[in-house]
């Protein structure tokens, strides 16, 4: 069964990971070029900031905990300290939309920068840049170890990297759309 899901579901996550990095790519470059269509974003954003940190963070924390509980792949350090900057932020983020409180966006804003640094330096590693030094190992995992590689450049730390930056972005948005008024 853990063999199954290595093979066959982390191809299916890494799709939804290009697609989605193509599409994030794609609103961006939409927002720089089309003002309605930027305009729409900011007003999307605005509205559900919440629902969409509390998506993303969730979403990740999922995939983190399916890939050491489910699929058997062990967080080396960098990966509990990217669990560390992230966990906390989907539980701040469910009880502020409960609660309506967007002022938690900037607040979490540095634990993302933090996330971001550690999953990029990570990537580069699993890339085979800047490798040195990367030997850290915890509970049984190996922090240069590469469990997933696809389409060339998706790795696990790429999959934490790419959520990191989505709310940096996302948050960077919607404190600049907010204090524009």
């Amino acid at each position: 069964m853990i063999e199954f899901l290595q093979t066959s579901i982390t191809p299916v996550i890494a799709f939804f990971t290009l697609l989605s990095n193509l599409l994030f790519v794609g609103v961006l470059l939409g927002m720089a070029f089309n003002s309605t269509f930027k305009n729409k974003v900011l007003e999307l954003i605005n509205k559900y900031i919440l629902q969409i940190m509390f998506t993303l963070t969730a979403s990740a924390v999922v995939g983190s905990l399916a890939y050491s509980n489910i699929v058997g792949f062990p967080p080396c350090e960098l990966c509990w300290a990217q669990r560390i900057l992230l966990f906390p932020q989907a539980l701040v983020f469910f009880i502020a939309m409960l609660k309506g409180n967007r002022s938690v966006i900037k607040y979490m804003l540095p634990l993302t920068f933090i996330g971001i640094a550690i999953a990029f330096y990570q990537s580069l590693a699993h890339w085979g840049i800047n490798s040195s030094g990367l030997d850290c190992v915890s509970v049984g995992g190996d922090c240069a170890k590469v469990y997933v590689l696809e389409y060339g450049y998706i790795t696990i730390p790429f999959m934490s990297l790419t959520i990191f930056v989505y709310m940096a972005v996302v948050s960077l948005l919607y404190l600049r759309s907010n204090n524009a008024r």
